[in-house]
Order: structure tokens, then C-alpha cells, then sequence
């Protein structure tokens, strides 16, 4: 009689834990910037588990890496499960890699008991979700999706000036295989919750029910050079200073619209940046969410006028920009209440929440029907070397992305 697949809880924490030494910080972090050396350890690390595993890996021209366990019947399109193996600077061990590495998980569950199912499966890594390194981020789905141009993709440059597309043949991660342009049935990500909600409920999964409304802002401050020891005070015209007012503004903001909304400045950038110049220009970058696209549109109206306010107080130019808007997706609700259906059966609490945060999964929502499944998060910290999953959240998220996989990859 065939077994019924079980997670192997303890070989998914220790491989989460040996990917998360790939980069390991002091502070018990990890940093793999999207295709550094460290990135390209990680995908071999996951060629190597997913090979052992029986499956075939390819890769394509954005270096997405699918992972694939053939179905029983071909002319099915795949089940995806995935998320991404690049982190912040620094970042946690599981951010993003709880999602590949369940997929691994799930694949050697049903070989274990030799399982088959109709349709394959394929577990990706899709490059550079953080956006840490090359701007925007979500970029290996946004382009498998046909949000962003693979051309646009390629030219993106760090703020070294290094190429994207010159740093994915350098860690031999540029595939041949064509981004996107294939059914895919259904998508489910596997993530931390990256926020304390189901902590304070004393749930153990979340099924996400929408995402929020995002932006960022980028805004030039000009001034005028100066000799710092020498330029009569009364004459300065430091850029840097109406940054630091802008900075505070931009905090109150964020502040004045929490829960449902945040801001910060988040990027500072100044020249020419030395102890003996007055600066002449700073340029900032902030991030924004909320919950409506009203609240949205306010946090940049407010930042707009406190940008024309000090420019008016200072004397300076302040230029004011928005881009890499984020609108709202509606995940499937049939999925999400099978997602809450299955954490029931396996004796989980669970609860709908949205997300924040973008994910890999917003991208495919536009391809396919996409679940996210949120385990917590201590304290809900994550970008950061404190972030931290225990091993039973680990394991729970794990049964619940199997059990799903098994439903349907099943499913005709």
C-alpha cells in the first residue's frame, strides 16, 4: 500500500540552515545580494537538493531556475510552488528560502511514498526578489509574467554601475531557456508573515487574502558647494540639511498613518559626500504602503508638500518623484479558504490576512491562480539578521504547502 508523504521536518530546518550559512553574518543573518557569489553558492546548493531529488533544472534568460518532477500526464500544465534565495544586505535565513526549500521538501515527500501526481510540479527560484542590489525587485517573476521587459531587466545596474545581465553570465546563472510564455495551473508561495498578526492571534498559518497599495518616492535636493570651514553660516546652502528636515517630515507621515499605512526614507545618497564641502546635492528614496489607494495617494501628496514647503523655507530645488507603483491583487479566494481547509485538518489555527509586502506570487497572480501561506515570524522582524522562524512554524507550513501540492497537482 503506498505511504502517505510526510514532511521530514528535521532535514528541511537543517537545509535551511545550511542555506542560510551561504553568506552567514555575525548576527546570525544572511547576505547573498542577487547574483553575488554568494547567490550563485546558493542556486548550486539548490541545483545539487534538486537533482538528488530526480529532478530536472533549467533555467532561463532572466536566470529563474525551475526545478521539475514530471506528472503522469504531460499535457497538464505544472503546479509551481516557489520564492526566491537572494536576501537582503543583510537579511534572515528564511525570507524567501522557507518557500524554495518546502518545495524541495514537498518533492522528497512524494518520492518517499511514491507518490505520483497527474500534473508535474516545479519549484522556482526566481531571481532577485529583494531589490536590494538591482532595482525594481520582484524582478525574475515580474519578467516570467510579462509585467517587465527581459531587454529593461538585463540593463539594470547596482550602484557600483555592474550590469545585471554582465553579473548573471559572470555566476553562470544566464540560461537559454525562454522567460515565461507558458501555462502555468497554479501557483503556491510559502513565506513568513513578516508581520506580528498571527502572533498576537496565536495562529499558526495564514492565507493571504490581498495585497496592498505601494509606490516609491525619489527626491533631489539641490543646494551649492561651499568650503564647510570657511562659507559665512547665513550663506550655506546645504542640500544636506534640507534632507535631514525632509527625512523627520517623511517619518511624522509615516507615523501619522499607522496601522494601515507606512513610510520612511529609506536611501540617502550625498555629494560630494567629504568632511570639507558643503553638499550640493542629496538625493532620497522612500518607500510607501497602505491599505486603500486613497491613503496611498495622500502619504505622497503630504511628502510632495513638505518637499515644496522646505525647498520655499530653504532657498533650494527639491525635486519630487513617484514610480514603481503597486496596485492592489485580490488572491484567489477559493484557494485561500482551501489553504485555511487544510491548516484545519492537519489541527492548525489559521486566519485571512493581507500582505504588506510584495511577494513573487503578486507577479504570478497575473498568470495563474496563486496562494501565499504565511507562517510567523518572531516578533514579526524580517530584512534582518534577527528574523527568525522556529522549527514547528517551519515544519506547519511545510504539511500545509504539501497536502495543498497533493490536492492539486491531482486536480484534472
Amino acid at each position: 500500500m503506498t505511504a502517505l508523504p510526510k514532511i521530514d521536518a528535521n532535514r528541511l530546518w537543517v537545509d535551511i540552515m545550511t542555506m542560510g550559512a551561504i553568506g552567514e553574518t555575525p548576527g546570525g543573518g544572511s547576505f547573498r545580494p542577487a547574483l553575488s557569489d554568494a547567490d550563485r553558492e546558493a542556486r548550486n546548493l539548490f541545483r545539487h537538493w534538486a537533482h538528488e531529488a530526480g529532478l530536472t533544472v533549467t533555467v532561463d534568460a532572466i536566470g529563474n531556475m525551475f526545478a521539475r518532477r514530471e506528472g503522469s500526464d504531460p499535457s497538464l500544465p505544472p503546479l509551481m510552488i516557489g520564492s526566491h534565495l537572494d536576501t537582503q544586505m543583510p537579511g534572515g535565513k528564511f525570507d524567501g528560502v522557507l518557500g524554495v526549500l518546502a518545495g524541495i521538501a514537498t518533492v522528497r515527500a512524494l518520492n518517499e511514498a511514491n507518490v505520483t501526481t497527474k500534473r508535474a510540479i516545479e519549484i522556482a527560484n526566481f531571481t532577485n526578489e529583494e531589490g536590494a542590489r538591482f532595482q525594481p525587485g520582484v524582478m525574475g517573476s515580474g519578467v516570467f509574467a510579462g509585467l517587465l521587459p527581459l531587454d529593461q531587466a538585463l540593463k539594470c545596474r547596482d550602484d557600483a554601475g555592474t550590469v545585471l545581465g554582465d553579473e548573471l553570465a559572470r555566476i553562470g546563472y544566464a540560461g537559454s531557456l525562454p522567460v515565461g510564455g507558458r501555462p502555468v495551473h497554479t501557483y503556491l508561495e510559502l513565506h513568513i508573515e513578516q508581520g506580528p498578526e498571527l502572533e498576537k492571534a496565536g495562529a499558526m498559518i495564514a492565507a493571504v487574502s490581498n495585497s496592498s497599495w505601494g509606490c516609491s518616492g525619489f527626491i533631489d535636493i539641490h543646494g551649492e558647494n561651499g568650503h564647510s570651514q570657511t562659507a559665512a553660516m547665513s550663506k550655506r546652502r546645504n542640500s544636506l540639511v534640507a534632507a535631514a528636515r525632509l527625512i523627520l517630515e517623511i517619518e511624522a507621515i509615516g507615523a501619522d498613518n499607522e496601522p494601515e499605512g507606512m513610510v520612511s526614507a529609506t536611501v540617502i545618497r550625498n555629494w560630494p559626500n567629504n568632511r570639507v564641502n558643503i553638499p550640493h546635492l542629496s538625493k532620497l528614496s522612500y518607500v510607501a504602503v497602505h491599505t486603500t489607494e486613497e491613503g496611498r495617494a495622500r502619504i505622497i501628496e503630504r511628502i510632495e508638500a513638505a518637499s515644496q514647503r522646505i525647498a520655499e523655507e530653504t532657498g533650494l530645488t527639491i525635486d519630487a518623484t513617484t514610480s514603481h507603483y503597486r496596485q492592489r491583487v485580490d488572491l484567489s479566494p477559493e484557494l485561500s479558504g482551501q489553504v485555511m481547509q487544510v491548516a484545519s485538518q492537519l489541527g492548525y489555527a489559521s486566519m485571512l490576512l493581507p500582505t504588506l509586502t510584495s511577494h513573487d506570487a503578486l507577479s504570478m497572480h497575473h498568470l495563474c491562480q496563486t496562494a501565499i501561506i504565511f507562517v510567523p515570524c518572531r516578533d514579526g522582524i524580517s530584512h534582518s539578521e534577527k528574523e527568525w522562524c522556529d522549527p514547528e512554524q517551519v515544519t506547519a507550513g511545510a504539511r500545509v504547502l504539501l497536502d495543498m501540492a497533493v490536492m492539486i497537482a491531482n486536480d484534472s
